[in-house]
């Protein structure tokens, strides 16, 4: 039996590797000693949703299927559309999203209308809930493919300071969120997970710098095993049995 192929796919800002760091921090080798093979794909920065997945497409032309998505926020919307528009149902088996914005975000809509150097990125008007409602009706999942989420929050005084403003106005308009998403947003397919995490938590990078207060530590590493004892229970049915 082949090994199962994972791909793990980068937000808005990310990148597969800056300097020494890994987007997906200790992920891949994590995977890799489950038995999966790996691929972590190079997606434009800051881009809409059909550059990305563009990108997506042509790096996992010549990759043989079946394909498990693994996707962190923006990179949930670049799969789907993948998937849906781009032939990717051809090959791919799964995709999980953690703390995607399948509904939108109203950080979005803030970040808009205010003075962020972030309104300036293509991406961020494909990121309202407006424009989020638009996608899902012309992009509905593709039968064949298994859709499964993980969501994510923290209580506003446990978010990052950095990045607290936008979990406050999201919790003004929508619910409990991990400053960037919020749950009920976050939600789309099986959801399999909520996790008591911030946004960039879920891909082991730890923002919290209050120098006097502590709050609980997350390790996301479990959950990429969870995800991959998944991938792999997919692949043999009776594993686990």
């Amino acid at each position: 039996m082949p090994r199962p192929k994972a791909v793990l796919i980068h937000g808005m800002l990310g990148f597969p590797r800056l300097l020494w760091r890994d987007y997906f921090h200790y992920v891949r080798p994590t995977l890799e000693s489950m038995g999966l093979d790996v691929m972590v794909p190079k997606l434009k920065f800051g881009g809409t949703i059909k550059q990305r997945a563009a990108d997506l497409c042509r790096q996992l032309a010549d990759a043989e299927g079946p394909l498990h998505l693994i996707a962190h926020s923006m990179g949930g919307l670049d799969a789907r559309h993948y998937i849906t528009h781009m032939g990717g149902h051809e090959k791919v088996a799964s995709l999980t999203t953690l703390s995607t914005p399948h509904r939108g975000s109203s950080a979005a809509n803030f970040v808009l209308g205010g003075k962020s150097p972030f309104k300036l990125l293509s991406a961020m008007r494909y990121l309202t809930p407006e424009a989020a409602q638009k996608f899902n009706e012309q992009t509905p999942d593709h039968p064949s493919v298994g859709y499964y989420s993980y969501t994510a929050s923290r209580p506003l005084d446990e978010l990052p300071y950095i990045s607290r403003r936008y979990g406050r106005h999201i919790h003004e308009w929508e619910v409990s969120n991990d400053s960037q998403v919020s749950r009920i947003s976050a939600i789309w397919g099986k959801r399999v997970g909520h996790l008591h995490a911030d946004h960039f938590e879920l891909i082991g990078m730890n923002l919290w710098l209050h120098p006097f207060r502590k709050r609980q530590r997350f390790d996301h590493l479990p959950t990429y095993r969870e995800i991959g004892e998944r991938i792999l229970k997919l692949m043999d049915p009776e594993r686990g049995e």
